[in-house]
């Protein structure tokens, strides 16, 4: 196993790398050449842009991130809004600590902080096996708005996916997002259409030029158009907890909310999740396949959670290329 590192020292060392670069850059033509590639394969403007995001997210800020909750009021009318930690609509949890989340399968899912507008907020993801091995698919609402009620949308920036996340502890580092790549579903952007709530970024290598699937050991496996009535193994980082956390289900049925709405109607397990999970994989098999994210909560159900269902036309779409 690798030994674990605490995210802000690395952030710090790499900080350092770029200092060094620039100032190799600056020396003179000759100088200039070694510096176009860091350590870790970067190139000096992924460096800075890598750097940039972790200097942002320095400890404080990290503890005054809040959950990014997005909720339903039970008559197809969803809102997005800061969670508070811990909270679940009343109920009680319905997930247990994963121990080992730095063994596969439960490697590849982890907290992603993100910057939504003046929020500091934080979401869960998970790093897929993809030919780019960068992808990292997370909830539409983790990287987009959607519709405000005092304003457009507003784009999620400042995204760093920590996998495997453990109380401050990084066991595979820390993969920034590459910003141009970061992409929501339009369905979810300009409508707020939960059936489309999904989100993915891909993300610079780590500090040792590793990228993310192969960081955690390949990444899960996107498998669209599957039968709904699968037994689940779900995942997330909610309210308070800074340890992973799991619960297993099988499907318990659609949010008869979304019928009437444009796609596939959201399907639900029986767990509910607090705050914070949103975005979180839903592991099927032997967890080496993902075909579900935890979404949303219904005000009105005190023991589910909503996911969108996997389609070429949902999630095929958004990480095409990726």
């Amino acid at each position: 196993m690798r030994s674990p590192n605490r995210l802000r020292p690395r952030a710090i060392a790499v900080t350092a790398g770029l200092l060094a670069a620039t100032a190799l850059a600056c020396a003179g033509p000759a100088a200039a050449a070694p510096a176009a590639s860091l350590s870790g394969g970067r190139s000096l403007a992924a460096a800075a842009a890598v750097a940039r995001v972790e200097r942002y997210w320095t400890p404080r800020r990290m503890a005054e991130a809040v959950p990014l909750d997005y909720a339903s009021d039970g008559r197809g009318r969803p809102f997005l809004a800061p969670g508070k930690p811990d909270s679940a609509g009343g109920a009680s949890a319905s997930y247990a600590p994963v121990a080992t989340p730095e063994v596969p399968p439960y490697s590849v899912e982890g907290r992603i902080f993100v910057k939504q507008g003046n929020l500091k907020g934080y979401c869960s993801g998970t790093a897929i096996n993809s030919p780019t091995r960068q992808l990292v698919l997370t909830a539409g609402h983790c990287v987009n708005t959607g519709p405000r009620r005092d304003g457009p949308p507003i784009a999620s920036s400042f995204l760093e996916f920590v996998p495997a996340y453990d109380d401050g502890v990084a066991p595979f580092g820390a993969f920034v997002s590459q910003r141009s790549t970061i992409r929501a579903l339009p369905q979810w952007i300009n409508h707020g259409n939960p059936d489309f709530d999904m989100g993915a970024f891909l993300t610079y290598p780590n500090s040792e030029g590793v990228n993310v699937a192969d960081a955690v050991g390949g990444g899960a496996t996107i498998v669209l158009d599957k039968s709904r009535r699968q037994t689940f193994r779900t995942f997330g980082y909610p309210g308070k907890k800074s340890r992973m956390e799991g619960c297993e289900s099988p499907y318990v049925g659609d949010d008869a909310t979304t019928y009437p709405l444009p796609g596939p109607p959201t399907m639900a397990v029986k767990c509910r999740w607090a705050p914070g999970a949103s975005g979180g994989g839903w592991l099927i098999g032997d967890g080496s396949e993902i075909n579900g994210i935890n979404t949303y909560l219904l005000l009105s159900d005190k023991s589910r959670t909503f996911g969108p269902y996997f389609t070429k036309e949902t999630v095929g779409k958004l990480v095409r290329g990726y």
